[in-house]
């Protein structure tokens, strides 16, 4: 997926999350959350140097997609879990929602085509549950309901 889809999903799913009856966010986002949830959510690209976030980190994005490669440690099922549990735990806005745009992210990339390594570093094969392509029509698709979304919410 690529970067603005990612922005856009785990934004919108966060506006979801937070307007329906279950108790994943308390009210409203404010801005400490959403500035955690967009920056969680380009977050686990780092391990790809030609990514938004690893064209603006060379040197670390270089380090980690050598020692891990693209979708590794920052696409597994680990990150998955800790992102999750983090999110769960921690009070403070601002890294709740980076733990919540991290795990967007990883449940983006399980749909596509391209999969991540749930079981890292167990076991390297990619779990997919695949529903579109990098860069495909339906890609474009996700981005533009959730973008969709997003406006309609927040116009009315």
């Amino acid at each position: 997926m690529r970067y603005y889809s990612h922005l856009a999903t785990a934004a919108a799913g966060a506006v979801l999350l937070s307007e329906s009856p279950l108790p994943v966010f308390s009210g409203e986002l404010g801005a400490a959350a959403g500035a955690g949830i967009l920056i969680g959510a380009v977050l686990p690209d780092i391990d790809e140097t030609r990514s938004w976030l690893g064209r603006r980190a060379k040197p670390l994005s270089f380090i980690i997609k050598f020692l891990f490669g693209h979708r590794g440690i920052t696409h597994s099922g680990l990150a998955l879990f800790l992102a999750v549990y983090g999110f769960l735990q921690l009070d403070q806005p601002f890294f709740a929602g980076i733990c919540f745009g991290i795990a967007a992210h990883i449940t983006a990339d399980l749909f596509s085509y391209g999969g991540v390594p749930l079981f890292y570093p167990f076991r390297k094969k990619r779990t997919s549950l695949p529903l579109y392509k990098t860069g495909s029509i339906i890609e474009t698709i996700l981005f533009l309901g959730a973008l969709a979304y997003l406006l309609i919410i927040f116009i009315s």
